[in-house]
């Protein structure tokens, strides 16, 4: 059962996570100057390269995903959808490649964000719902603590773990995990229940399988 919720709050914390997921890009776009190219990529680039590679399959009409870079090319798979997608999207409205990766994670945050609302309104009170909101959202682990040490932990080298850092690195790590809360927000027993559910399972194979 959904509880009250603080509209204010909720929008206010949403619109910080955005901002603070969005100002690094622009920081580095805007740095490049004339001299030099930004990639759009600030995390991980060797996947985010291979993401655009797949959008750009997209851009160019196909929906079946193919390895490129093969002496034996194939027919292609149903694989990497998502992306697939996203490429034909960009097409259909004249947007560059790298632009729409960033609206689609943007918006992929917001589905998150609003998920970790309905989450939370489910199954606590009111001022425990924005503490977690606010820690799940902004927080990550402890492991800031271990880095004089010289490692690594899972809060730095595992994005999609914490919302936070997916919704700093790429379109479907926040989608798959706002899938995976929406899942576990209780509703009525039915036919509906298993429509929605089924149909948010489905989408959370093909976007993180």
């Amino acid at each position: 059962m959904l509880r009250r919720r603080s509209p204010r709050f909720f929008y206010a914390l949403s619109a910080m996570v955005l901002l603070l997921i969005t100002l690094p890009y622009l920081y580095a776009w805007r740095a490049a100057g004339e001299t030099h190219v930004f990639t759009g990529l600030l995390y991980n680039p060797l996947d985010g390269a291979s993401y655009f590679a797949k959008m750009r399959q997209g851009w160019e009409g196909a929906w079946r995903y193919r390895l490129a870079f093969t002496a034996e090319p194939g027919a292609g798979a149903f694989l990497f959808l998502y992306y697939l997608f996203l490429g034909h999207l960009a097409r259909l409205l004249h947007l560059a490649v790298p632009l729409t990766y960033h609206l689609a994670r943007l918006a992929g945050t917001a589905v998150l964000l609003c998920a970790l609302d309905a989450f939370y309104a489910a199954h606590l009170p009111l001022q425990a719902r924005k503490t977690a909101f606010a820690i799940a959202a902004l927080g990550s682990g402890m492991g800031w603590l271990m880095l004089p040490f010289g490692h690594v932990t899972a809060d730095f080298s595992v994005p999609e773990a914490y919302p936070f850092l997916s919704a700093y690195v790429n379109p479907h790590f926040p989608l798959g995990l706002a899938l995976m809360l929406l899942l576990l927000v209780p509703r009525p027993a039915g036919k509906r229940r298993m429509l929605t559910e089924g149909g948010m399972s489905l989408l959370l194979a093909l976007i993180s399988p």
